[in-house]
């Protein structure tokens, strides 16, 4: 898509060509990265040494660079380290919801990223203002069936809601464990004489 861009821009708007070539070179260098962890069986590069809200902020910068439409993320709840697990199927599931919105979405459309750290779930919702389409027509690619498969992998949920011009949203529920309660401080014993 942006080869395609670039072509065009390079006969009538050089800036704005050399800008989409950046970004191509920046979205190369990524994916090599990526590719390098999965190879070497780490996890993946967006969250290496980083927090999964700082990931997802990642994302949406560069799902904004690339189709020029906005992406925003919100975050609540107590922000804590999960299970590995847990942040790359959160992770993965942001990656395609937001590659579907660049494919399917349409000109302009503005993606909003919630992710909520609950007590017993981790939930993320992908929601988008595009084209919308008809969740019960047959499709093609494997894309919303992997999320689903890798949601179930670790006991979640994934679910897509979408109708024809009304947008598409992808919302994944993840368990976790609540997090140990903190120990108080044990006070030491006070034994007092009684008066006899």
């Amino acid at each position: 898509m942006l080869v395609q861009a670039v072509e065009s821009e390079l006969d009538h708007d050089m800036p704005l060509a050399h800008g989409h070539l950046g970004l191509m070179a920046r979205t190369a260098r990524e994916n090599l990265a990526e590719a390098r962890a999965l190879v070497a069986g780490a996890g993946p590069a967006d969250l290496d040494g980083s927090s999964l809200p700082d990931a997802l902020r990642r994302l949406a910068a560069r799902h904004g660079e690339q189709t020029g439409s906005p992406a925003r993320v919100e975050v609540s709840g107590a922000v804590r380290p999960l299970p590995a697990a847990v942040e790359v199927v959160a992770l993965r599931g942001c990656q395609e919801a937001l590659a579907n919105a660049r494919r399917h979405a349409g000109p302009g459309a503005a993606v909003t990223i919630a992710l909520g750290y609950g007590e017993d779930a981790l939930r993320l919702r992908v929601e988008g203002t595009g084209r919308g389409f008809d969740p019960r027509a047959p499709r093609e690619g494997y894309g919303l069936a992997g999320l689903r498969a890798r949601a179930a992998e670790v006991g979640g949920t994934a679910e897509v809601s979408a109708a024809p011009g009304e947008g598409t949203a992808v919302a994944l529920e993840l368990p976790v464990r609540p997090p140990a309660p903190v120990p108080h401080p044990s006070r030491p014993t006070v034994r007092t004489r009684s008066a006899r």
